[in-house]
Order: structure tokens, then sequence, then C-alpha cells
């Protein structure tokens, strides 16, 4: 996600990442239902990136509350997506593997779209486009 920038800051524009590379970073056939709620996983395949910021997540067009939604890192910690800061922020370098677990959102069978929102470093806000089926 460390796509070349020219700052971001000041009214200066930021490198635009087309939707179809985005939805890569989507693990097809990850979305599932889990306990009380669903969980998904992200996996960077396009560049190390730095995220300053979980911005939202939309589950068929209905926002969730960020304080629903956990980021489980490849090394199996877990922190609140809302604790994600530009003081705190979350590296997500090339090949790793995040979880995002959503709890009090119980998913039904059949096709689903989320769009997971971040702020990235260098890069500026990004909705990353998922579809994908459930049971």
């Amino acid at each position: 996600m460390s796509v070349s920038s020219s700052g971001g800051a000041l009214g200066v524009d930021m490198p635009t990442i087309p939707p179809f590379i985005l939805k890569k970073l989507y693990v097809k056939h990850s979305l599932r239902a889990e306990g009380d709620g669903f969980a998904l996983d992200l996996k960077n395949s396009i560049a190390p990136g730095i995220i300053l910021a979980f911005r939202g997540l939309e589950l068929d067009g209905a926002s969730l509350e960020l304080e629903r939604i956990k980021v489980v890192q490849p090394d199996g910690t877990s922190l609140p997506a809302a604790n994600v800061s530009p003081q705190e922020p979350l590296l997500f370098p090339l090949g790793a593997t995040f979880s995002l677990r959503i709890k009090g959102t119980a998913l039904e069978a059949g096709t689903h779209n989320l769009k997971v929102s971040v702020e990235v470093q260098d890069v500026g806000p990004l909705d990353i486009p998922v579809a994908d089926q459930v049971g």
C-alpha cells in the first residue's frame, strides 16, 4: 500500500488505488459466521503499509460500530479496531494476514457485500470492497 505519494497534507493529492486492486486484499471465501458474529480475513498482497485508522465497516449497506470489531494480528494478538490511530498504528506487512472479528451481528446464509474503510499512511482513505457468500 506504500504506493508513491506526494505527502497528502495541505491539499496535495494522494495516490488512488482502484477497487479491483483493493479487492485482492480480501481472502476469498474467508467470510464466516463465528459465535454471535462473523469474521473475515485480509491479506496484504499489494505492498507494505501502515494503517492509521479503521474508519468503518459496512455489512449489506448498514454501518457497524467500530467498538464491535477486533483486529487479530498474524501472531494471534488482538486489539479493538477503534484503538488503531496515528499514535498507535497497525503495521500491515506484505504477505501478512489479519482477521477482523465482528461481535453482535449474525450472518445469514447467502451473499453479503461489505466495505472495510481504513486510513493508510502515504495513501489516505481506502474502501476495501468485499462480496462473498456464507453457507
